[in-house]
């Protein structure tokens, strides 16, 4: 085993359980093995040497940051084409509506949920969340207050 594969190795050991949460929040359970699995291949093949990588953690978040991105647009094309060819369903009237956190929750762009995820499941700072986005910590604060709105708008509908 080379240098490389084996600091990919104990990079992916040592961080895979958080990452997998991380995009079980961003794409559901049932994608977000996928979705972490396309993010290594992506950075196992990619040009960069994880030894020379300052903060592998961020790095890896990050590659799994955009992986979720890159899935959550082929899965709204999918659905807005499927839904263009379903019939419109209605639901019954009176019903009491019983909250579900990941419908919630994808009312906000893939940002917007990393950022509440890290925030509130991971207990980071903007600071922290800032460094693993590659964004500036104004632009944290920013986009975790249009967050919390926008669950306020849609918890109140």
């Amino acid at each position: 085993m080379t240098v490389a594969a084996e600091t990919f190795e104990s990079a992916y050991r040592r961080h895979s359980l958080e990452l997998i949460r991380y995009a079980t929040v961003m794409v559901g359970p049932d994608d977000a093995a996928d979705v972490v699995a396309d993010a290594m291949v992506h950075v196992f093949d990619g040009d960069v040497d994880l030894s020379s990588v300052v903060n592998v953690r961020a790095y890896l978040f990050r590659a799994v940051h955009h992986r979720a991105i890159d899935h959550q647009r082929s899965r709204s094309r999918r659905r807005r084409r499927d839904a263009s060819l379903q019939p419109q369903r209605h639901d019954s009237v009176g019903q009491p509506a019983a909250v579900d956190a990941r419908k919630v929750m994808a009312a906000l762009s893939v940002q917007q949920r990393t950022i509440v995820f890290l925030t509130y499941w991971a207990d980071q700072t903007p600071a922290d969340i800032a460094g693993v986005l590659a964004v500036g910590e104004g632009t944290i604060r920013k986009q975790l207050a249009r967050a919390r709105a926008r669950l306020r708008e849609v918890l109140h509908d």
